[in-house]
């Protein structure tokens, strides 16, 4: 019977075996080493495993506060976890200590506008918390509700227009609104809206006001005024062409407004009363207006406020000046040339002395040649009816 031979496989030496051992050893105390240095980890450390999301801001509204929401996900559940939030300078402003055994954590804070810094820890000990994430974010101004009138025209009568201009708008807010008797509502898609008032409004005094649509409203007004329009002036002149003639001043008046009679002064004194007309503009004439005549052409008229303004019982919006009577003017000036000279019939014009007219010998030339001729004339005429001696 043949016998089986066994073949054993050879055994590791002692050295190899001690070599093996070391190095379990080693792998051992870098694990322990490690291990002891999480726990042992200063409060200031980060330990790398939770994680901190801000997930959303909101900025603060109407002197409300804003809000903040945050996401702590991968937290241990046999670990306690607590979220601080302080200011940029170190105040801490609130401090929340996260529920126990959860994965995922998720909260929402409401804060006063400033900037944060938001910072998850998680506890070691007694004592003692390891810092393992954090954030910094910022809470936006409180908004502000404000109404303004922009564009405003002045009003022949019933022409003005002007832009509504709402802002401080919170987003997907509703609001109501009202001015010088137009009125809408909406509902806010941007922080700041206009919105035209194209059809005419009289001049007068008049209320711009706002609001939310809720329980507690909030709102804002303003006071605003449409000025009557000032008049617009336009003289032409048609200047004095013959010897002995005038010239003529014609007037064409815009701008004005209906309703009020204004007074037009020429350039030589006289008056003539002028109103709106339909086309927009008023024509009037002052003929025979002498020849070197330097004036001036005035339009006045005045407009009165038809209702008197009072103050809403409102807060705020306080710094208006209503209209109550407003003057209206305006003026040209007017130079016409002087009219050409007269000429003699024999078609010259008698020549003046030698003399320069601006010498002052001149005339009293003339009066000693006059006296002359006058003395001469006597002496002969004396002469003429002496007696003959005989």
């Amino acid at each position: 019977m043949p016998r089986t031979t066994r073949l054993d496989r050879p055994t590791p030496s002692a050295r190899a075996v001690r070599r093996w051992r070391i190095a379990l050893a080693g792998l051992l105390a870098a694990g322990m080493a490690v291990i002891g240095l999480a726990f042992a980890a200063p409060a200031n450390a980060k330990t790398g495993f939770p994680d901190l999301e801000l997930l959303s801001t909101s900025d603060c509204d109407y002197g409300n506060s804003g809000t903040a929401t945050f996401l702590a996900s991968d937290l241990l559940p046999s670990n306690t976890y607590k979220l601080t939030i302080s200011t940029v300078a170190g105040e801490v402003q609130l401090e929340d200590s996260l529920p126990e055994n959860v994965h995922d954590w998720s909260a929402t804070f409401s804060l006063d506008p400033g900037e944060y810094r938001a910072a998850l820890f998680e506890q070691l000990n007694d004592a003692e918390w390891a810092l393992a994430d954090e954030t910094t974010f910022m809470i936006g101004a409180c908004l502000d509700l404000d109404v303004a009138i922009i564009d405003a025209t002045c009003s022949h009568g019933d022409d003005g227009v002007m832009t509504l201009v709402l802002s401080g708008l919170v987003m997907e807010e509703e609001y109501r609104w009202e001015a010088a008797g137009f009125q809408g509502q909406f509902v806010a898609d941007a922080e700041t809206v206009q919105i035209p008032l194209a059809s005419g409004t009289p001049p007068g005094n008049y209320l711009a006001y706002a609001e939310t649509v809720g329980e507690s409203p909030v709102f804002d007004w303003r006071a605003f005024a449409i000025e009557p329009c000032q008049p617009d002036l336009t003289v032409t002149v048609t200047q004095c062409t013959v010897a002995g003639g005038t010239g003529t001043v014609d007037v064409a008046l815009a701008d004005l407004v209906h309703g009020v009679a204004y007074t037009v002064t020429g350039p030589d004194g006289s008056t003539q009363q002028a109103t709106a007309q339909q086309s927009g503009v008023t024509n009037l004439t002052f003929p025979s207006i002498a020849g070197g005549t330097v004036s001036t052409v005035t339009v006045e008229g005045t407009w009165t406020v038809d209702e008197p303004y009072e103050e809403p019982p409102y807060i705020g919006g306080g710094d208006f000046v209503p209209l109550d009577t407003v003057s209206l003017t305006a003026s040209a000036g007017v130079t016409l040339e002087p009219c050409p000279a007269v000429v003699p019939a024999g078609g010259k014009a008698p020549a003046l002395p030698a003399t320069g007219t601006g010498d002052p010998m001149g005339p009293m030339a003339a009066a000693l040649a006059l006296l002359a001729l006058g003395g001469a004339a006597v002496a002969i005429g004396r002469r003429r009816s002496a007696p003959t001696e005989c």
